[in-house]
Order: structure tokens, then C-alpha cells, then sequence
């Protein structure tokens, strides 16, 4: 049993908001007040002098083997602002990998709005690096991807015409591909790449990962990786063996990532259903891609991008089979997440759940759409009437401010990453990262929440200031809201007698988080009252 004492404690709980003091027995909090009787308590103490404590952050959606395994074996593009850069880096890897024939060259980041004049990278490009070895470059979106001619010609693109539904082929005025892919092409190229099917390497890459959250003050993570390998039952066991020998160092929440009714069945068949509870894992929501991403002009719009011809995005599924995958996993004991990015797929997703309205209360189900960036006036009402949540990926911020008025223009902007607006109508927010695309660390998604600002404090004043929220409410994203979501509220989310003690210590009070990112960091992280790391 465990005192801690003196601590500008910010609990999340409604009933009392603030506290000097908690104890915490059997890894939950025993008792939280402000008038810490020191000499009826035999136990340890903890003395916090004045620092913040919160409750342990959540992040809503995030890929933490894609993020492990790019750190490990992948080349880190995230800093290459021009495609001589790229290039060079890739070459690097290249060199300092020894890699071999037959070896696959896997980049993940770039991002074209750094480059000059935004220009894309093409094959002609990655030929120069490499004529032998097949080469992929993806986009920081993970939706539009660039290779060179081996690659192309192993996938069997050089010779055939195809075209791709939910996807796209970029080709020349000869009509040859670029070695531009989007969307479901990308996965003609991606599908040739051998996955990692060994239990113990995923093993340890999953506790890399989960390590590296908890340094953060991420205390539980919704993880969606089981499209990053063939083998989804292997993945299963190597999370339950990991929980069963007790090296998880955080909480997960599975994301079960689909792409066919199959997947459903597959999922099924392995005993699952959302909001099964183990010690430190939880089964959540089926995962489904809806449509594209904004960076890469294939998230589905109602009107067309601005100076893009009658270009709409894509609808990564037809209407009539995602309503099928949505009907089948409510069916079958399935809550549902479902990335949506334009308006047009947050529409289609929402007619769907308004179909499902009666087993989604039968069964107390929270439906979700990840990301929400652009939205409309009918998007938010349907939203506000369906208790539809909101996921959303504040640290997008950093990167899209930029683009967004080049890609939609000026009269969308207004509904673009509308999270203010989305909660005056009572819309429940729920942040995360989208890790390995933007960084995870869930006081940087605070930030861009509250600031509206990129890591250089730009643009001067904030973009679309009219949607920053609160300190209160963006911690909220990060807790008690992500709880709720997740049917955790029982258990997490909030400093609070009986609850799991799953909490973390700032450096500074969270109020610094004004000035800039650097306001105030993470120096320790608690999860069931046990310590998973400590900067001191």
C-alpha cells in the first residue's frame, strides 16, 4: 500500500476534480481526497512535491507493431523534405543494410508538401537507386505509396492495364505507370512483400513498442495490427501469451482490422467478441478503412478537390459491401470503428449505422468513425442523433494545416477537424495518434488540440482557431472519454476510489501546454499502481 502525497492531482472525475493525495492497494486507488491523515496510514510515501498527476493516457487508434517494426527494419522518410533527400536516405539504408538480391526495400513517411513544388516521387527516381532490388516508398498517410520498376514488374504492372477498385494506378500520357499507387493498389505491391510470420519476433517488436508508449504516459492503447500479418491467429496468441507470462508493460484494446465478411468469420471462429476483458487486453471494435486520406486527395468528398478536376476521392468499399460487413459484425457480437476521412464515406458509414439503430442499443454498442477530418451540417446532426463517436487525431494538426484550404477551400475549412463544434453537440471526442503517422505521444495530440499549432508554434495565432478546445476537454479525449468509448469507464479513465491505478507524473503542470510542446513531458508511468517507466 502506497501514499501519494502533495500532488497537484487533475482526477477527471466530475465529483471531485482536483485532489492533494491517493492511495493506491492491489493496484487500484483505495482512496483520493485533499486531507491525508499521515498518522492512521501504515504504509509507504510517496512525497510528489507539488507535481501534476493525471490519469494514464489512452490513445484511440494506433498501429504499434506497423510503428515497432518501422523502427527496426523499415527507412524512417519522416524527415526528408526534398526528393533528393529521399533518395539519399534510401540509398543509406540500402548501403548500411547489406541488403541482397531478392530483398525488399520498405520506406515509410515521406510526405510530397514538404518537396518542392509538392511534386511526387516517381519510378524514374527509385531506378536510380536501385535497378535489382524492388523498392516501396509510402506516403506518412499509408495510403498512397511510390515504387520503382521491379517492383512494378513483380506485381505483374508493367504488362497489364488493370484498373483497381478503391484504388488507383497513376499512369503517363503513354499510359505507363508512374509508380504512383493509391489506395487497394497499393496493396498489389504491398501483398509481394513477406510479412513477419515468426511468434517470437512479433513478440518482441510488441514489447519495443508498448515500452516506448509507456514513456510517453500511455497507460492503455487500441491497437489495429492485424492487417500487418497473414496469420491473424498468430497474432492473437503472441498478445495472450505476452498477457499470460505477464510482459505486457501496458493495456491494449484489439482493433480487428477487415476487409471481407470472411475476416468476421475468421475473428469469430477464434472466440472473440468486443469488450471481452483479460487482465491487460481487451477485444474491441471491427476495424474498417472507409475511404482515403487527405494528403493524398483520395479521401471521399461530396464536391471534388479544389483544382482537381471532378476528382472525389475513393470509396475504399462499395456502399452495398460495407453495409454487409457492418450488418455481419453487428450480427455476430461486433462493435464497429471505421476510418472516414471526407465527408462523402462519413456519410455513407452514417445511413449505414442508421439502418442498425435497434441492435445498437440492444446490444449497448459505441460505434465510432476514426478521424472525421472533413465534415458538413448533416454530418455533425446524424452524428449528435446517433451518439456517433468522433476519434479523432489532433496531432493531425501539425501536418494538414498546410494543405487543408489547397484541398477543399475556403467554405470546407469551416467544417475541417471541427472538434469544438463537434463537442457543442455533444459529440464524445476521442483522441489518438494514428502511430506510426504522427508521433504518440499523447501530450503533443494535447497540444495541437488546444493550440491548433505545428511543433515550430505555427502558423503565428493558430489555424482555425474557432476549434481549440479546452486543456479540460482535450485531457478528456485522452481519458475518461477514451474509457467510456472503449467500455473501460468501470475500470480507467479517471483518478478515483476502486479504479485501476493506472496514472502518470508531469514534470510540469499541464497548464505549461500553452506556451509550447515543450511545456511539460512525462516522468513516470503507473499502470495498476506498478511502475512501467520513470525518467528519473
Amino acid at each position: 500500500m502506497e501514499a501519494y502525497i502533495n500532488g497537484n492531482i487533475i482526477t477527471m472525475n466530475s465529483d471531485l476534480q482536483n485532489a492533494n493525495y491517493f492511495i493506491v492497494e492491489d493496484g487500484c486507488f483505495s482512496e483520493v481526497g485533499n486531507d491525508f491523515e499521515l498518522s492512521s496510514f501504515d504504509g509507504e510515501i510517496i512525497d510528489l512535491k507539488g507535481k501534476t498527476v493525471l490519469p494514464g493516457f489512452t490513445d484511440s487508434h494506433m498501429h504499434i507493431l506497423s510503428y515497432a517494426t518501422k523502427k527496426e527494419f523499415q527507412v524512417d522518410l519522416t524527415k526528408v523534405r526534398s526528393l533528393e533527400q529521399l533518395a539519399d536516405v534510401t540509398k543509406e539504408f540500402v548501403k548500411k543494410k547489406k541488403l541482397k538480391k531478392g530483398d525488399w526495400v520498405v520506406g515509410v513517411g515521406w510526405n510530397h508538401e514538404y518537396f518542392e513544388d509538392c511534386k511526387l516521387p516517381d519510378r524514374k527516381l527509385l531506378d536510380e537507386i536501385s535497378a535489382e532490388l524492388p523498392i516501396i516508398l509510402i506516403r506518412a498517410c499509408y495510403h498512397i505509396c511510390v515504387v520503382n520498376t521491379k517492383a512494378l514488374d513483380l506485381a505483374g504492372l508493367l504488362s497489364e492495364t488493370k484498373e483497381v477498385n478503391g484504388g488507383q494506378i497513376d499512369r503517363d500520357g503513354q499510359g505507363n505507370p508512374t509508380g504512383i499507387l493509391r489506395e487497394n493498389a497499393c496493396e498489389l505491391v504491398e501483398g509481394l512483400i513477406p510479412t513477419i510470420n515468426d511468434i517470437k519476433t512479433v513478440k518482441e517488436l510488441l514489447i519495443s513498442g508498448l515500452n516506448d508508449a509507456a514513456s510517453v504516459g500511455l497507460t492503455t492503447v487500441c491497437i489495429d495490427d492485424f492487417s500487418y500479418v497473414e496469420d491473424k491467429e498468430m497474432l492473437l496468441r503472441a498478445y495472450k501469451e505476452l498477457e499470460k507470462d505477464d510482459k505486457l508493460p501496458i493495456n491494449i484494446i484489439l482493433q480487428l482490422r477487415t476487409e471481407s465478411v470472411e475476416d468476421i468469420h475468421t475473428y469469430k471462429r477464434l472466440g472473440l467478441k468486443s469488450w471481452q476483458k483479460g487482465k491487460r487486453i481487451v477485444v474491441g471494435p471491427i476495424k474498417i478503412i472507409g475511404d482515403g486520406s487527405l494528403g493524398s486527395s483520395t479521401a471521399a468528398l461530396n464536391e471534388p478537390y479544389e483544382n482537381e478536376g471532378d476528382n472525389r476521392g475513393i470509396l475504399v468499399e462499395t456502399e452495398d459491401k460495407l453495409d454487409k460487413m457492418i450488418n455481419e459484425s453487428f450480427n455476430n457480437d461486433f462493435d464497429i470503428a471505421i476510418h472516414a476521412i471526407g465527408d462523402r464515406a462519413m456519410q455513407v458509414i452514417l445511413d449505414s449505422y442508421k439502418r442498425y439503430q435497434n441492435i445498437i442499443k440492444e446490444k449497448k454498442f459505441t460505434p465510432s468513425i476514426i478521424h472525421c477530418q472533413i465534415a458538413n451540417e448533416k454530418v455533425i446532426q446524424d452524428m449528435k442523433a446517433m451518439n456517433i463517436i468522433a476519434n479523432i487525431q489532433p496531432i493531425f494538426v501539425c501536418t494538414d494545416w498546410r494543405i487543408v484550404r489547397k484541398r477543399v477551400g475556403k467554405l470546407r475549412e469551416k467544417y475541417s477537424y471541427c472538434w469544438n463544434t463537434f463537442l457543442k453537440n455533444e459529440i464524445l471526442c476521442v483522441g489518438g495518434s494514428d502511430a506510426p503517422i504522427e508521433s504518440f505521444n499523447p501530450l503533443y495530440g494535447i497540444y495541437s488540440a488546444v493550440t491548433r499549432k505545428d511543433m515550430e508554434s505555427k502558423p503565428e495565432g493558430g489555424w482555425c482557431t474557432e476549434e481549440a478546445v479546452s486543456i479540460k476537454e482535450a485531457v478528456k479525449m485522452f481519458t475518461i472519454n477514451t474509457a467510456y468509448a472503449t467500455h473501460q469507464e468501470q475500470e480507467r479513465g479517471s483518478i478515483q476510489k476502486g479504479k485501476n491505478a493506472d496514472f502518470v507524473i508531469l514534470d510540469k503542470d499541464i497548464e505549461n501546454i500553452y506556451d509550447d510542446f515543450n511545456g511539460c513531458r512525462v516522468i513516470r508511468s503507473y499502470v495498476a499502481g506498478k511502475q512501467v517507466y520513470t525518467k528519473i
